[in-house]
């Protein structure tokens, strides 16, 4: 059977499934039960401009990505666009931030929407990033990836978006180097950071986890490469604390159960592991939203 057809016969099993998710008030036991299911802190749309991360496509819908995320037992995420974080334009990061708006309120209850900008028009940016907080409701930032659009940290423009950041009270996931990381830690102590990615090996893992440590603000996410390492995420609760540690996926490039696994297999207590999976996500956001 060809992609194609998998998407078709796998779309045309959703339609119960989507008119369940988007329909009427859920019961007492389903609402106790989401609240303790599993929260992804990055997840990146398949987006309406035809954006997606994908090396090779199997989820280009948002039924699709829905469907996936079901199959790997998350029920909840923070979703930002693709077309925002290629944007080559304010309008292109207005249209992806407009887009996951759209997906926010038609996935009620499930996913919560994020802001992304590109600095290079900095008063754009600037309105964009109030819009999104006030109009939009968004409490969340990111992911930043300076690389995808050539822009950087250490900069005055980079320095107005973490200060106006910080004053709406909003969370900053921010994909960084390590050098890049440290900047950001020791520049904004003021700042709600999210660092994702633990790192591609131990001498880079152990600088990342030993900066997030050290800096209060900040968290760190463990998507990407580097859990997969057995101890890698013991070594992060360990030093840092389970209450800054999130669980996050990178999905739709990387693969959302890798990581769910790992922390349910590790040397963690059943608190801990409901932190990383879920509670220090809701608790981010609910302090962003009562800021």
């Amino acid at each position: 059977m060809s992609y194609i057809e998998r998407r078709e016969v796998l779309s045309a099993g959703l339609v119960s499934l989507a008119s369940f998710i988007i329909g009427g008030p859920l019961t007492p036991k389903v609402a106790a039960e989401s609240r303790r299911s599993i929260f992804d802190a990055h997840l990146h749309i398949p987006s309406d401009n035809g954006e997606n991360f994908q090396w090779n496509l199997v989820t280009p819908t948002m039924p699709e990505f829905v469907a996936y995320l079901d199959k790997c037992g998350v029920k909840r995420g923070v979703i930002s666009s693709s077309w925002s974080n290629k944007a080559k334009s304010p309008e292109d990061y207005r249209n992806g931030n407009n887009e996951v708006a759209k997906y926010s309120e038609r996935y009620k209850g499930r996913f919560r929407g994020s802001c992304v900008i590109t600095p290079h028009r900095i008063d754009d940016a600037l309105s964009e990033i109030e819009r999104c907080r006030k109009e939009l409701g968004f409490v969340w930032l990111g992911e930043c990836c300076n690389y995808m659009t050539g822009y950087k940290y250490d900069t005055p423009e980079w320095t107005q978006v973490m200060k106006l950041a910080t004053e709406l009270n909003m969370v900053l996931q921010i994909h960084t180097t390590t050098a890049e990381m440290r900047y950001l830690a020791e520049n904004f102590p003021n700042a709600t950071i999210v660092f994702p990615h633990l790192g591609s090996n131990l001498k880079d893992i152990s600088e990342r986890i030993e900066i997030v440590a050290r800096h209060k603000n900040t968290h760190l996410e463990l998507s990407g490469s580097g859990h997969e390492r057995v101890g890698i995420v013991e070594k992060a609760v360990n030093e840092i604390g389970a209450d800054r540690v999130l669980y996050g996926s990178d999905f739709t490039i990387n693969e959302p159960s890798g990581v769910i696994m790992r922390v349910k297999n590790a040397f963690l207590t059943k608190e801990e592991r409901d932190k990383i999976l879920f509670g220090n996500l809701e608790r981010l956001l609910a302090k962003a939203a009562a800021g």
